[in-house]
């Protein structure tokens, strides 16, 4: 690794190392990938303190795995993205007048959905095949690709990327595309995990989110720079809480509960509290709320 993909320091080191075994499968690229904690290795920037995997050759975005791949699992968590949904969307409706959306990484369209039934005029962008034809079923106008190649002569009030930040290898470059998807006072929405909450300081390597397919760890620091370098204001950031499925939250824990985690399963389906929702608002996740600022984006 030779420079850092946010500053382009070259004071970089290793910060955990590898501890995957063999290559990596296509269902590691999955949503519902059950792979936590599970990773090559991941670098530090000294200097802007971004975190990041090296990808095998330097410059590899997994654009492939995510328009291969398929996760019929991911339907059956509807309910809980939809909770998860309500309490971010009250959220951004108090930021923005607007109702103008386009969700980038909408995959299956299930945000898409909620919003819509909100009164939002949504569209949608999604690398995976499977996931946009799923979302166009629904009815929703969806570009299958990276949003770099997303063109479009409409803008929006609001871009949303759920959960998409920490796949991406230069997310500075993805944000300045999104610039000009944003009419002059929109509003840019991001959720992704910060390693200066409690749960990443204290687990470390074992932080369950440092996976194959997340690429980029925010910390504060190095949040705030990425939205100055693109050519952003940060406007709000406030911590993530999301809704789980119980029993599909017990099924994720077998790494790190191992026999206590199945035999909590089994008493989960014994008395039949598979899909009661399980909130989680401790695992670093945060969502953050940035607008156009008014000086030009700093140099790349």
């Amino acid at each position: 690794m030779n420079a850092c993909p946010l500053c382009q320091s070259t004071d970089v080191g290793l910060l955990y190392p590898s501890n995957r075994s063999g290559a990596a499968e296509e269902a590691d690229f999955r949503c519902t990938s059950s792979r936590l904690a599970m990773h090559p290795d991941i670098f530090r920037c000294r200097d802007c303190t971004l975190v990041f995997n090296e990808p095998g050759d330097g410059s590899h975005d997994h654009l492939d795995e995510y328009a291969r791949v398929e996760d019929p699992e991911y339907l059956e968590q509807e309910a809980s993205r939809r909770a998860t949904y309500a309490r971010e969307l009250d959220h951004l409706e108090r930021l923005t007048p607007g109702r103008d959306l386009l969700d980038v990484g909408c995959h299956a369209g299930f945000f898409l959905g909620f919003a819509r039934e909100r009164g939002w005029c949504v569209a949608g962008v999604e690398p995976s095949r499977w996931g946009a034809e799923h979302a166009r079923a629904e009815g929703f106008e969806v570009f299958n690709g990276p949003v770099e190649a997303y063109e479009t002569t409409r803008r929006f009030d609001v871009v949303t990327l759920w959960d998409v930040l920490e796949h991406l290898v230069d997310p500075v470059s993805v944000l300045r595309h999104i610039r000009r998807l944003l009419k002059p006072d929109g509003l840019l929405v991001f959720a992704t995990h910060n390693l200066d909450r409690l749960l990443p300081r204290l687990m470390r390597g074992r932080y369950p989110l440092f996976m194959e397919m997340h690429t980029v760890h925010l910390t504060d620091r190095s949040r705030d720079l990425m939205l100055r370098t693109a050519g952003y204001a940060l406007v709000d950031v406030h911590t993530h809480a999301r809704a789980f499925r119980l029993g599909y939250f017990l099924s994720r824990m077998d790494r790190y509960a191992g026999p206590l985690a199945r035999v909590a399963e089994r008493g989960v389906d014994l008395f039949g509290g598979r899909e009661r929702l399980l909130w989680i608002g401790f695992s670093g996740a945060e969502t953050v709320a940035a607008r156009l600022a008014a000086d030009p984006p700093l140099p790349a």
